[in-house]
């Protein structure tokens, strides 16, 4: 008889035990399915929070080093700028797909009136000085935030190169306070640069001099990536202050945030003998710039970092907008951690546990297997029989098991992820210049979502059936070494 025939024949004629092992299979598969189907979710949200991070990458001073320091060595270390040079040196590099360096300072108006949240002007309060307006600098007079959909120029223009160089006195400001001032491209606006000095007897600010600083609007824009119904969905109803800094902002040449720098200082000195004092003979620079560099792909932060880092002063290092995502994907690694110790487990145990429940089977039809081996059946092919034996049972519980495992890890994962969140600040938005969108724990988890899609399937079967044949194989060395003379004996 066909030993293919003989195989089917004998799961059919052996039902008791081959139940015993589709149930065993069953068991196991559903772990396996279970924590590799987790993995795959996980994997899949890391690879779209990262894409919608963005390839942006920055150098910034490495405060860990500069902690891990002792107060002598910080009252003697002198601290390096990164300057303009280095950061066209970098923006030079074939990773870099273009560049930006900003600088940004706060200035009031009383003139018009900065935006505070639909329907909030009631509610908020000012005390002290407003510096409402955060001014940030251009030098890549396309604008970067608009390039990286940060936001969207939905009236007027960028800049021109010749303005940024220039430090013409223009401006693009948000759609939202344009409306609220009913300003339109074309109008000028005043901002304040107020210097104040403090009272150290009555702890108040008192206004020392200032001067206006007049801008002509050339564009509006609209945040794109700030979630503007944040404040609806928020505890408390609190609006998304985030957004509101963002919808204050006014973007301009880097000059005008130079000379404004400038007089500030020069004018602050004035009023503060001592602190003049102690400036006197300091070289004093008013340009700290912030690089930005928009990487070609994701995949280029590491090679960019490797060849950067030389480059850079002491005390600096670059920073990915990826590298944000350890910071909020605190449950989602928890689970890719604990469903990569389940598969390895869940794997190894099948290993064994399938492997010794075939091996009992042989045994028992030993003396089966001598009359095959007597008759001139090749061990070959009393091998392939009860591979045929086993894989068939195998495919079986590997299906029913790709459903239920499936359903089992959505179950599992929804579990684990509220426990943990529950104990994470998931209501902390994470927001850096370098990222393109403002991400929370809680966008991470919706971003979860357990598939029953054709990568998981090949990926589950492949996993599955490889582990339930070397669970076959090592049992079927007994038969390789049966003597039929001894057995039939």
């Amino acid at each position: 008889m066909n030993f293919i025939k003989r195989g089917f024949l004998g799961i059919t004629r052996k039902k008791g035990k081959s139940l015993i092992l589709l149930a065993v299979i069953f068991i196991l598969g559903n772990l396996i399915s279970g924590a590799f189907s987790i993995q795959q979710a996980t994997g899949n949200v890391e690879s779209s929070i990262k894409e919608r991070l963005g390839t942006a990458a920055t150098v910034e001073m490495d405060h860990e080093k500069i902690n891990a320091l002792s107060e002598e060595e910080l009252g003697v270390m002198e601290f390096e700028d990164i300057g303009v040079d280095l950061i066209k040196q970098i923006g030079e590099l074939s990773y870099v797909k273009y560049f930006d360096y900003s600088m940004s300072t706060y200035l009031g108006s009383e003139s018009i009136e900065s935006y505070q949240g639909e329907g909030m002007e009631d509610e908020v309060a000012m005390t002290g000085p407003s510096m409402d307006y955060r001014l940030k600098g251009i030098n890549y007079a396309p604008v970067i935030d608009f390039e990286e959909q940060k936001g969207k120029l939905v009236d007027g223009r960028v800049f021109t190169q010749e303005e940024v160089d220039n430090g013409t006195s223009v401006a693009i400001i948000s759609k939202k306070l344009a409306d609220k001032n009913n300003l339109h491209v074309g109008d000028t606006f005043t901002l304040t640069n107020a210097v104040y000095t403090y009272d150290e007897e009555t702890g108040e600010e008192e206004l020392a001099t200032s001067r206006d600083v007049v801008l002509e609007i050339i564009g509006l824009f609209e945040p794109q990536s700030i979630k503007e119904d944040q404040g609806e969905s928020s505890d408390g109803g609190m609006f998304d202050w985030m957004d509101i800094e963002y919808q204050n902002t006014v973007y301009v040449p880097n000059a005008i945030i130079a000379s404004e720098n400038k007089y500030n200082m020069e004018e602050y000195m004035k009023t503060d003998a001592e602190f003049a004092a102690a400036m006197e003979g300091e070289e004093q620079t008013f340009e700290y710039y912030t690089p930005l560099f928009v990487l070609n792909n994701r995949e280029d932060s590491e090679a960019f970092e490797e060849e950067v880092t030389p480059l850079l002063p002491e005390f600096y290092t670059v920073i990915n907008a990826s590298d944000q995502y350890d910071s909020i994907a605190g449950p989602i690694e928890s689970m890719s951690n604990l469903s990569k110790y389940v598969l390895i487990a869940a794997v190894i145990a099948t290993v064994l546990i399938t492997g010794l429940v075939v091996l009992l089977f042989l045994r028992d039809r030993k003396r089966e297997l001598g009359i095959y081996l007597s008759l001139g059946e090749r061990r070959g092919r009393v091998v392939g029989q009860i591979l045929i034996e086993v894989m068939v049972v195998a495919v079986i519980g590997i299906t029913l098991s790709l459903f239920s495992g499936n359903l089992l890890a959505g179950q599992v994962s929804d579990t684990l992820m509220k426990a943990d969140s529950n104990m994470s600040d998931e209501g902390v938005m994470y927001y850096s210049e370098i990222q393109q969108t403002n991400l929370t724990t809680e966008d991470v988890l919706d971003s979860y979502e357990v598939n029953l899609n054709s990568s998981y399937i090949l990926g589950f079967y492949g996993i599955g059936l490889l582990t339930i044949l070397i669970s076959t194989v090592i049992p079927l060395i007994y038969i390789v070494r049966l003597n039929p003379k001894k057995i039939l004996m």
